[in-house]
């Protein structure tokens, strides 16, 4: 059988990987599969195939993104074992992509620290990357990590170099609107909300164009996020509400975060019968979804609204505080502040107003991340 030249595979894997990058299931299986029967006749060529396996990967990443609760042989972590057990030296584009798509596994998993690493890895080489969609990729998830980080200018810096470049692009539409979500969430973190409610209402506007109900459920919680940051719970309530109502199993993934913010809103706001049975699913749904971030937070809630549990209060605190979520034990030390104050119990009060402070500064402090 005449062998096939590893070019021409290589050409046809850029095409399985654009498709991969619209989020195109069908086009990508199709490629993928016309690429695997290629290469068991292609010359040999061990950087082709490290390559491939690469794929393989952002594949498998491409799918547990849009269906996140099914099973898959291989799975992505016994992708990652097969290519770090390869005796392959990566270099160049190669060493990119591993980088880079190293730093997505880590993202999904919640370790954004190494995400972070990864990423920084990944920058090395990003002078070597012609294609302007594939640097558009990597600010964007770049920026997104920084903004889970709370590394606001960073990550604006990335986000807006992303969305210059899809907005050229008519066919990356669902990228340009979760840049805007991005821009969103930092303005919020400015304090801007008027600026963060425009962008997501121009994302709502787009996402309703392409009626695409995952997005428009994003959307709708990002905008009663803003609206709890101004203490405007009333509103923000009722748009969490409407993110459960419009929840399919495509969009499954978001429930556990929407139960923990529709929560917490109702505990700020007093509404504490209301909000107590909602942990508990809460607590159930982030298992479910094997969602550790989620479990923390609703065990957050649980220790400081329905136990009053100083011992777990502060397990969930170090547990934030390890994984360098220090956003999160700012805004729950905060809580307890202001509920103690309430209370008349000041020098608990004082406490945790101290944690919180602390907290901003480690913040602050987290710009050491990035090295320019």
């Amino acid at each position: 059988m005449e062998k096939v030249l590893s070019s021409h595979v290589g050409v046809k894997i850029n095409e399985w990987y654009k498709m991969i990058r619209q989020f195109s299931v069908p086009d990508a299986e199709i490629l993928k599969a016309e690429v695997e029967r290629e290469i068991e006749r292609m010359e040999e060529d061990q950087d082709l195939l490290i390559y491939y396996q690469l794929m393989c990967f952002r594949h498998q990443l491409m799918l547990d993104y849009i269906k996140p609760s099914e099973k898959r042989s291989p799975s992505v972590s016994d992708l990652v074992d097969k290519i770090e057990n390869s005796n392959h030296q990566l270099s160049g584009m190669l060493q990119y992509y591993n980088a880079f798509f190293r730093g997505m596994y880590e993202f999904s998993k919640k370790e954004y620290i190494q995400a972070i690493q990864y990423y920084k890895i990944a920058e090395r080489q990003l002078a070597l990357v012609v294609d302007d969609i594939e640097q558009a990729e990597f600010h964007f998830k770049v920026a997104e990590a920084y903004y889970i980080m709370k590394q606001t200018h960073v990550s604006m810096h990335h986000i807006i170099k992303a969305l210059d470049i899809y907005k050229q692009h008519e066919q990356y539409k669902v990228r340009q609107i979760q840049s805007l979500i991005v821009i969103a969430g930092n303005y919020d973190d400015f304090k801007r909300y008027d600026k963060s409610l425009e962008h997501l209402n121009t994302a709502f506007s787009i996402a309703e164009e392409l009626a695409d109900n995952m997005l428009i459920a994003k959307i709708l919680l990002n905008i009663a996020n803003t609206y709890d940051r101004q203490q405007k719970y009333t509103e923000a309530i009722i748009r969490y509400r409407e993110v459960l109502d419009i929840i399919t199993p495509r969009s499954i993934d978001i429930k556990p975060i929407t139960l923990f913010s529709l929560s917490w809103s109702l505990y700020k706001s007093s509404q504490h019968d209301e909000a107590a049975p909602l942990v508990e699913d809460g607590l159930k749904c982030s298992l479910e979804r094997n969602d550790s971030l989620c479990l923390m937070l609703f065990k957050a809630l649980k220790a400081i609204y329905i136990n009053a549990n100083e011992k777990a209060i502060q397990e969930v605190l170090d547990y934030f505080e390890e994984k360098q979520l220090y956003v999160y034990v700012e805004a729950f030390a905060q809580s307890i502040g202001l509920s103690s104050e309430k209370k008349g119990d000041f020098e608990k009060a004082a406490e945790y107003y101290r944690k919180a402070l602390k907290a901003q500064n480690d913040i602050q402090k987290g710009e050491c991340l990035y090295d320019y």
